[in-house]
């Protein structure tokens, strides 16, 4: 082990990060702490910082510099270097190997689209946004752009200052790792638990080239690593704009459907499918074993691209282009397309528990689709995407509760094991109804969970107590009367508006002050409106006249509120009937009950408001 500062680093070699290996990962947090390190040192007279580890292993090349893979410390060594550069031109440093086109050279990169990225900052690209093509590129190009912005703010002597200490204050221990009975896989993951934390993507990443080199020699191991390479470059490009915890979101809800986990996924992956431990022997069948890490790829390269569509609904995301560049479309209906836009919605309400379900189903059809079938029709998943908006309803909204999660995985993973095995399509149209097992078990109906939770006594809040729920239903009342609303149902933009104020003021009479007091009155369904949050503050306490001036202004909802010169008891009794009739009709009630159920539950909601 040696103790370098940067320039010692620099002159020491050039450096490759290895293919089984994250990209580049800091984002603002690990910035931010490294700004303010080295802003720190540079005021401290003959202290130093130390960088922790550069872990490295010499390679063989025919080059006159001695070239090293990076084991750990790549985070923090690309970082110096891009800083380093923007340093030195900003204050105007003659040394030309502090160049960020003489650094460029220093430290290479072989997946991701992150030489270009690195390429394009070291050579003043202007158009940098054409070069996130993943995530990790998207990453190195924020950090370039996040020290030009500190600079801009900082003294040209600070800043002076910061490069002296960075090139020979900034310490590195770095460790050579040549000895070729220790193994460079399980090395990256045991060293890698600090700084920003490897992703469970990325471990698994590593864990499959660690098994590569175990069941595999030559060029079969070639072949296999570039496909690993391959596919995560793909995953990393469709999933660029992600966050961290999407990116864990992904593989959570991959390993649901793909293995049926309903538990830890991260233990599935790293202990039970792809053990470091695993002991591979002359009876091991080393062609399955590569198969396994082979259609795992293959359907984790598909799901990506279907994830990004979950979350987009972009329909280019999940086009397959063939050997003739002929492009293969997945059907996408109108009706999906709007379905699946509450399915994004619903999410708020379920936590996600429709979503290996989805994943399952539309990665069934892309796959199916390269091989130019198409393994359920658009009414099947339209069906589908209708009972499950019910469900969701019912079940996430009306209930609250927070069930069926298993079922759900449950069902993926049966459709996708039919698919993939070439047994029977499961019918979406006999999917249990689970909706009904639900309430059986519950023994009432989600009608009467809904009129007992409103109803009860221990709920002084009625309607107004329902939440997200209650957000959920009055977007899509406004949706289906107006489809180009510009309200939103994210509840840290639009909230809930008591037409009738629950502290009425000024102008307000001694009788609708009273019915304020009630709250089977001022918190009855036909008393709220979704408003954008801005117009809710404003309009506050003021009176139904003045309110009304803003609601003629508003969304279909606020207009059709405005048409009423007064508002009071009958027209809330009146309005709250209108949006009983719309929920019933609309999540098809009637299929799960009978007349008498809804008549019966119509006239408990509407007898109170009085």
């Amino acid at each position: 082990m040696e103790l370098l500062d940067l320039d010692g680093v620099i002159e020491k070699g050039v450096f490759e990060i290895p293919s089984y290996q994250r990209g580049y990962a800091w984002q603002e947090r690990q910035l931010k702490d490294f700004w303010n390190d080295l802003e720190h040192v540079s005021k401290l007279g003959n202290q130093f910082h130390y960088m922790h580890s550069l872990t490295l292993r010499e390679l063989e090349n025919d080059f006159e510099n001695s070239a090293f893979e990076i084991i750990d410390g790549q985070q923090r060594l690309a970082t110096s270097l891009i800083l380093l550069g923007l340093l030195a031109k900003t204050t105007q440093n003659k040394d030309p190997k502090y160049s960020l086109i003489n650094l460029e050279p220093i430290l290479s990169y072989k997946y991701y689209g992150l030489s270009e990225a690195f390429r394009a900052i070291t050579e003043g690209e202007k158009d940098l946004e054409a070069f996130k093509t993943s995530f990790y590129a998207k990453n190195l190009i924020d950090a370039y752009a996040f020290f030009k912005e500190k600079i801009s703010d900082t003294p040209i002597e600070a800043l002076e200052k910061m490069f002296d200490a960075l090139i020979k204050k900034m310490l590195f221990s770095v460790v050579g790792l040549n000895d070729n009975r220790i193994d460079p896989f399980s090395s990256f993951e045991t060293i890698n638990n600090r700084g920003k934390d490897l992703s469970t993507l990325e471990l698994l990443k590593n864990r499959l080239h660690f098994v590569a080199h175990k069941i595999c020699e030559g060029k079969k191991l070639e072949k296999l690593q570039q496909e690993i390479n391959d596919t995560y470059t793909l995953i990393y490009h469709d999933l660029r704009q992600s966050e961290d915890a999407h990116l864990e979101g992904f593989l959570k809800h991959f390993v649901a459907y793909y293995y049926g986990e309903k538990g830890d996924f991260k233990k599935r992956l790293l202990e039970m499918e792809f053990n470091a431990h695993k002991r591979y022997t002359d009876n091991t069948n080393f062609n399955e074993e590569y198969e396994k890490i082979d259609d795992l790829l293959f359907y984790l390269s598909y799901s990506s691209k279907v994830w990004n569509f979950l979350h987009t609904l972009d329909e280019k995301s999940i086009a397959l282009i063939v050997d003739d560049n002929k492009k293969l479309e997945i059907e996408i209906t109108p009706k999906m397309r709007n379905l699946l836009e509450k399915m994004r919605r619903l999410n708020a309400l379920s936590e996600n528990a429709f979503l290996p379900l989805l994943l399952s189903l539309l990665t069934i059809q892309r796959a199916g689709k390269s091989t130019n079938e198409q393994p359920y029709t658009t009414k099947e998943l339209e069906g589908l995407l209708e009972y499950l908006e019910r469900f969701g309803f019912l079940i996430y909204g009306v209930a609250g509760k927070n069930t069926a999660k298993n079922e759900w995985i449950e069902l993926a993973f049966m459709a996708f094991r039919a698919y993939r095995y070439g047994e029977e399509n499961i019918v979406i149209e006999n999917l249990p109804t689970l909706e009904k097992n639900f309430f059986n078990r519950q023994g009432n109906s989600g009608l009467e969970l809904l009129e007992e939770y409103i109803h009860s006594k221990k709920n002084a809040e009625k309607w107004y107590k329902w939440g997200k729920a209650l957000n959920y239903l009055l977007y899509e009342y406004e949706l289906h009367h107006n489809p180009e609303t510009t309200l939103n149902f994210d509840g840290s933009i639009e909230s809930i508006e008591h037409v009738l104020p629950q502290n009425p003021d000024q102008g307000y009479s001694a009788k609708e002050k009273n019915w304020a007091k009630n709250p089977n009155i001022v918190h009855a369904l036909g008393n709220l409106l979704l408003i954008p949050k801005n117009a809710n503050s404003s309009l506050s306490n003021k009176p139904f006249d003045e309110k009304r001036k803003q609601y003629i202004k508003g969304s279909y909802s606020e207009k059709e509120v405005a048409k009423n010169a007064s508002f009071g008891v009958e027209q809330i009794k009146e309005r709250s009937e209108k949006l009983l009739d719309f929920l019933i009709a609309h999540y098809r009630i009637a299929a799960l009950v009978g007349e008498s159920a809804i008549k019966t539950f119509k006239n408990a909601s509407l007898e109170d408001i009085k």
